[in-house]
């Protein structure tokens, strides 16, 4: 009998010390260079406290929206995610999900978006009366958002949405498509012709920062709007979360978003941090975005 009450004494003893665990669902695929920002972030956390332990799933689909209803039907999950958060609720507004249902947890860099072509290599190449096609990361999303701009220059353009910036670059290099939006870094390791695939090549990026030598995009007279187009990557979470659970997890995850390993990360896919944003009230952080993605669909029409 003693021995038995001793077992079940260090088994109550090794539940009580057991980590609890969390989940990142991030909102595409595994196959992204921005997963590993998130590979790393929960990698360095778990490393640095023992109170919760961090794992990082893939729920691609819907612009994000399938994530974002798992996280709010799933306790201790936590959605990884981008500015496409804010933009498919207001263009999708009855297949998506409720904002006033998040808050935000996290935001890691602002990362510019690219448009690469492993057919064209240049925009004085492309013409304005064939059809083209244009891959991106899924209705309701920045790339689709860019993808619009991008067609009113090109108005035979057709626009494929793709679980993931990185399936749409793939299908540039298989020849499925013409174009693809995404990330720098999702094109990056193709700079060159291989035996599988064509180079692939950026014509342009959104934003006001060059990258490599690449042209920006609203200096090729596509619309200046795309001066303003970035993606913050960032982590939101239900507003039902125990408040003292929230507190402790956003804790944990902005130390460990300041780590050699997250920067590196980061830095590598071309996604730059941001003092301003990292450092701002996340219910701040998190008004600001709405309002700004809010303006920025405003009178946009999607099929």
């Amino acid at each position: 009998m003693k021995k038995i009450l001793t077992v079940l004494l260090a088994s109550l003893s090794l539940s009580v010390l057991a980590a609890e665990n969390i989940t990142i669902n991030y909102s595409w695929s595994a196959a992204d260079q921005a997963a590993s920002y998130w590979r790393n972030l929960a990698e360095v956390a778990n490393r640095d406290q023992k109170k919760y332990n961090f794992i990082v799933d893939y729920k691609p689909g819907a612009g994000g929206a399938v994530a974002a209803h798992h996280v709010l039907d799933t306790p201790n999950s936590i959605q990884a995610t981008s500015s496409a958060f804010y933009i498919r609720p207001n263009l999708y507004p009855n297949e998506s999900y409720d904002l006033d249902k998040f808050q935000s947890v996290v935001n890691l860099c602002l990362a510019p978006f690219s448009v690469s072509s492993s057919k064209y290599k240049s925009w004085a190449d492309v013409p304005t009366d064939k059809r083209l096609s244009i891959g991106i990361s899924g209705l309701g999303t920045t790339t689709h958002l860019t993808a619009i701009q991008i067609q009113k220059k090109y108005p035979l353009m057709n626009i494929i949405p793709f679980k993931s910036t990185s399936e749409a670059v793939m299908a540039t290099l298989g020849g499925q498509t013409d174009f693809a939006v995404g990330f720098v870094g999702d094109s990056m390791p193709y700079k060159e012709d291989s035996v599988m695939y064509k180079k692939s090549n950026i014509l342009g990026i959104s934003g006001l920062r060059a990258i490599d030598g690449t042209p920006l995009l609203i200096n090729q007279g596509f619309p200046k709007i795309l001066a303003k187009f970035g993606s913050p990557a960032q982590a939101v979470a239900p507003v039902t979360m125990p408040a003292q659970q929230y507190k402790e997890v956003r804790e944990i995850l902005v130390k460990a978003a300041s780590s050699k390993e997250v920067l590196k990360a980061t830095s590598d896919d071309f996604c730059f941090p941001n003092a301003e944003l990292s450092s701002m009230d996340p219910a701040k952080f998190y008004t600001w975005n709405r309002e700004l993605w809010k303006g920025m669909t405003t009178g946009v029409k999607v099929d």
